[in-house]
């Protein structure tokens, strides 16, 4: 999965993050049903993009909630966006006037924030294999697609306060 983000498709299309999401819950909701998890979405916006990136991207944040979620307490994801101005942003290349902010929010265990960088990174993992299965390339995707998308992805947690994650594309 990873090597195919790698090839960055020429043809960007009007993609709807809403019908995106739908697709996401969809194929998840079996999982999200056994946890009793509440997936709450406010309107997104429809972006310039890849389909299938884009699919998978939400389904790794979506399913990276479900496996750190916390014990004895119901998931619960809440997605929300809104537009900010290019200059609240400092991104290293491109710069547009506006972004699509999309945050992901969730009350699962959470992580330090010294490692917030970390966890983008390719087999990085913050458990032993013994506590969560993964290989540690599924955040690392969600940043290789932002990035294929002129965007970028950011994290803000804390252990026990669950985590948000914050992705822009350019609007």
């Amino acid at each position: 999965k990873f090597s195919r983000t790698t090839v960055v498709e020429t043809s960007m299309q009007p993609v709807n993050l809403n019908e995106v999401m739908q697709e996401v819950i969809s194929s998840i909701s079996q999982s999200a049903e056994d946890k009793k998890m509440k997936i709450e979405v406010e309107q997104l916006p429809t972006i310039e993009g890849i389909p299938f990136q884009l699919n998978q991207l939400f389904h790794n944040l979506i399913t990276n909630s479900i496996k750190y979620s916390a014990e004895n307490v119901e998931p619960h994801i809440k997605l929300s966006a809104r537009k900010i101005s290019g200059d609240e942003l400092n991104i290293g290349y491109g710069k547009f006037d506006f972004y699509n902010e999309i945050r992901f929010e969730d009350n699962g265990i959470g992580f330090e924030q010294e490692n917030a960088e970390k966890i983008f990174e390719l087999f990085q993992r913050l458990h032993g294999k013994d506590e969560y299965s993964g290989t540690g390339i599924g955040l690392a995707i969600c940043k290789k697609i932002a990035y294929n998308h002129k965007g970028v992805i950011s994290a803000k947690s804390q252990p026990g306060a669950g985590s948000q994650f914050y992705i822009y594309f350019p609007a």
